[in-house]
């Protein structure tokens, strides 16, 4: 790696605007895994759940999901962009599909505000070593510092996890009290790691857990654990610990994002938290519904606890269905278990564990049916102001 590659960029309405939508129908998308190098390891469990033999841990622990996102990292340009795997499109970029027509792909609402992008990203995260403690930019300060509309909010859906070395999976958020920015300036020169660690609340975390992570917020997803994150739609990671794997040496533009030090700190929030108070700001209460023909649909995250983005799951029992209303916008959706189908404009896909899906804008339902004998688990994703 020789350095990071700049690829943000402000999204610009075009002239002529939502009078471009073109009116070619939108179906179903199937894509390809799209498996992206990071600074930390993993992949084991990413590898299971994929039908990956031998699964293993490595240096790609990051599954993107129908993501039209570049990774800010990599010296190939295209990591972090999904591809399609139709056969009537089989390797095409859903970041090139999207470009095509975006109105009609993504809404006309969602494009007369964000222009073709997603406006959200969601990952699967699989760590065998505790993440980089870091921060994100809020949106002002990514503005002002990368040109970039999006900060990086995140949300974690916790999807399991492994115990490592004796350490069952957990969290690290927020300054415990005490904290100041010149102590913390103090302990990031020292690298002081065990300090560092010391000064965010250490959470124990099952499946089914979910927080939602504000901008600004230390943090650091621990070892052993498998997390859903959705986040808005770019890779600015401010990170404080020097690190290197064999072999491989980091610059240091992989801790500040080539802003320099000091406004690196400038985009940590310093507030403190006592550990109730911590969990109170971030741990998110599930709400939970019997939608469609023996499924249940539980909101994850919603619009009451961020604007910019939200999450459900779906679970259709044996034999049953769900159908998802697309008609103001886009979607995706992960297969978390379990197999089934879904039906749009007369056609069925088959699907099965870990299987991507883009859902375009379209004024016909999108159907999903569980296998007999099967339940079919599913994560929906959803872009800014869509309620699910």
């Amino acid at each position: 790696m020789t350095g990071i590659v700049n690829r943000f960029r402000s999204f610009k309405i075009p002239e002529q605007g939502i009078q471009t939508m073109s009116k070619k129908t939108h179906s179903v998308l199937l894509m390809d895994s799209m498996r992206v190098e990071r600074t930390y390891t993993g992949g084991k469990l990413l590898d299971e759940w994929q039908s990956i033999h031998p699964a293993k841990d490595g240096l790609k622990p990051e599954e993107w999901i129908a993501s039209s996102t570049p990774s800010r990292y990599a010296p190939d340009p295209t990591t972090g962009l999904s591809r399609i795997r139709n056969d009537e499109m089989k390797g095409k970029f859903l970041k090139d599909y999207i470009a095509e027509d975006p109105a009609g792909v993504l809404g006309k609402k969602h494009f007369s505000e964000f222009a073709e992008n997603q406006g959200f990203l969601t990952k699967i995260i699989d760590s065998d070593k505790r993440l980089n403690i870091q921060t994100h930019p809020d949106r002002t300060q990514a503005k002002i510092l990368f040109d970039s509309d999006f900060g990086k909010s995140e949300a974690w859906y916790v999807m399991g996890g492994r115990t490592i070395d004796g350490e069952e999976p957990y969290i690290l958020m927020g300054f415990k009290p005490g904290m100041t920015r010149e102590r913390w300036e103090d302990l990031v020169d020292k690298q002081d790691i065990t300090a560092m660690e010391e000064s965010l609340h250490k959470v124990t975390i099952s499946k089914g857990d979910v927080f939602f992570i504000p901008s600004g917020m230390p943090h650091a997803i621990g070892s052993g654990s498998m997390i859903a994150e959705i986040q808005e739609p770019t890779d600015i990671t401010f990170r404080v610990e020097k690190i290197s794997h064999p072999g491989k040496t980091y610059p240091e533009e992989t801790y500040h994002q080539g802003v320099g030090y000091k406004k690196m700190f400038d985009c940590f929030d310093y507030t403190t938290f006592s550990k109730e108070e911590v969990l109170k700001k971030t741990k998110v209460k599930h709400i939970t519904e019997k939608t469609g023909i023996n499924s249940v649909k539980t909101e994850i995250i919603n619009k009451d606890d961020t604007p910019f983005f939200s999450m459900d799951r779906v679970v259709i029992g044996n034999s049953g269905s769900w159908q998802l209303d697309n008609s103001m916008g886009f979607a995706s959706c992960v297969i978390l278990e379990g197999r089934g189908t879904i039906t749009h404009l007369s056609k069925t896909y088959t699907l099965n564990r870990s299987d991507e899906v883009f859902l375009p804008c379209s004024n016909e339902t999108y159907v999903f049916h569980g296998d007999e004998g099967s339940e079919l688990d599913i994560l929906f994703c959803y872009p800014p102001g869509r309620k699910s």
